[in-house]
């Protein structure tokens, strides 16, 4: 039974099962991303940035190391859960610090703060959390001019999406928005694509790339003081850290402080753990934000 072909055997299933609700879960959310952009590209600035803060969030619900959200696969679609974790989604939140990166990202009165150069964006699950969260937040950065790499998982880990993955989830959005299309071309990450203008975007040119990089990881958490040497190049001229997720931003990067502006994104979805760390209960959200040392 335990015998090293069986064992292939059973490892080469697992992956297979893995990849194919992968598959499924990017399809259901990329099916809506249209209608997402767009509803984003009628609100006003302020309102746009807290909408994508919160997607986020609401999206990092999906998470198949934790029991509550596993549990919740069983009551509706991903799409389903999606929706109601939108519509619970209000400030403010256990750490709530939106108004301060609001004012870095936006400016106050007549003084507008100049973008950031490059954005390092630690990304978490596949499927909702991937497409409808972070790709849209990015998306928004490299409209305003800064450079996005995205930094996944070298390795699987539960429903972590890997930097393998990544480039043919980015490929599938970029054929519903201008921006992503530009930028991923600009990147490497697309040899051909159809433009798409229906977006609106066709009226802010993005010349700054969005790629992929590796983060020398195979868990759901990571230690910044070991990873792979093409995250530690195209770390050196980053000014913005956006880390997601419980494993990367509550349980192994919390307190961590770093010499540029840096992002917390998670929600919580373990009732000690939210006990421990934020004196709060499952299901809250941590927005933490810290400027530069």
């Amino acid at each position: 039974l335990y015998s090293p072909r069986n064992v292939l055997i059973f490892l080469s299933l697992k992956f297979v099962i893995r990849a194919y609700i992968f598959h499924r879960e990017n399809e259901a959310s990329l099916a809506v991303l249209p209608d997402l952009l767009m509803e984003l590209d009628n609100l006003d600035e302020e309102t746009r940035l807290l909408t994508l803060i919160e997607g986020v969030l609401a999206a990092n619900i999906f998470d198949w190391g934790s029991r509550a959200c596993v549990d919740l696969y069983h009551k509706g679609t991903i799409i389903e859960i999606y929706r109601m974790s939108r519509n619970k989604m209000q400030r403010p939140w256990r750490v709530d610090d939106f108004d301060a990166f609001k004012e870095r990202m936006l400016g106050t009165g007549d003084k507008k703060p100049h973008p950031h150069r490059r954005a390092l964006l630690f990304v978490d699950n596949s499927g909702a959390d991937i497409v409808l969260g972070m790709l849209p937040l990015a998306r928004e950065l490299l409209r305003r001019g800064t450079e996005v790499v995205l930094v996944a998982n070298s390795l699987p880990a539960l429903n972590d999406v890997t930097a393998m993955e990544l480039p043919d989830i980015v490929a599938e959005a970029a054929k519903h928005c201008d921006i992503l299309r530009r930028a991923a071309e600009s990147g490497g990450l697309l040899v051909d694509a159809m433009t798409n203008t229906l977006d609106g975007s066709e009226e802010n040119p993005s010349s700054v790339p969005l790629t992929v990089v590796e983060n020398g990881c195979g868990s759901p958490c990571i230690d910044l003081r070991q990873v792979s040497s093409e995250l530690a190049a195209a770390a050196k001229d980053a000014d913005l850290i956006i880390l997601e997720g419980m494993g990367r931003a509550l349980h192994t990067n919390l307190n961590a402080r770093f010499q540029c502006d840096a992002l917390k994104l998670a929600m919580v979805k373990n009732q000690r753990l939210a006990e421990k760390l934020i004196k709060g209960n499952i299901y809250d959200c941590i927005c933490k934000y810290e400027p530069a040392n």
